[in-house]
């Protein structure tokens, strides 16, 4: 079973609430690699955190450095996104008529864009670690139901799915080129 039969047999309503999916679980045949992986981005000593970059020949590999808080961006007034914006922990983004962002993909031509009208909303938030009380894993089902149901459906298909887009802030790009640009003049 892969998630083409599984979504078949639930869309023509098949009585089924598990699904034995085995080999098919740990690999895809159109992608067998998952495309992120952790990565080390900041360090902290003293309460002081410093961004760190991982540099790679691949420049798709190239790590978005520095502690970050990501924003989901709506349509004025509406549950309807349209784009996810990564930033910077230390900025805040506001709803805004305009701003400058920097597509995240680092293999796009058209790397900056300006987004007009749109309500921002922070989709991180820190968690208590000392707190022994854990959260219900209905709670994380049912949050993680919401936020899928706020992309675009067309974004949402098996079978070629629209790009989502995922931009970052210009001062996030600046920090990943500065530290870029040392580490190439640390090299030479």
């Amino acid at each position: 079973m892969d998630e083409h039969i599984i979504t078949s047999l639930l869309h023509e309503g098949a009585p089924i609430d598990n699904f034995g999916i085995g080999e098919k679980l740990i690999t895809s045949a159109s992608a067998p690699v998952l495309s992120g992986v952790y990565k080390l981005a900041a360090t902290e000593s003293n309460g002081q955190s410093t961004p760190k970059i991982k540099v790679s020949a691949s420049r798709e590999k190239l790590t978005i450095p520095g502690d970050k808080q990501v924003y989901r961006l709506y349509e004025p007034g509406t549950q309807r996104a349209f784009a996810d914006l990564i930033a910077l922990a230390t900025e805040t983004i506001v709803d805004a008529t305009s701003l400058t962002v920097v597509n995240s993909d680092p293999l796009s031509v058209d790397r900056q864009q300006r987004l007009t009208h749109f309500e921002a909303r922070p989709l991180l938030a820190p968690v208590d670690l000392s707190n022994t009380t854990s959260i219900p894993v209905t709670t994380i089902q049912a949050t993680t139901q919401a936020k899928l149901a706020e992309l675009p459906r067309t974004t949402q298909r098996l079978v070629n799915p629209d790009l989502y887009p995922v931009y970052m802030t210009t001062t996030l790009s600046q920090l990943q080129t500065s530290l870029l640009n040392k580490m190439t003049i640390l090299a030479d």
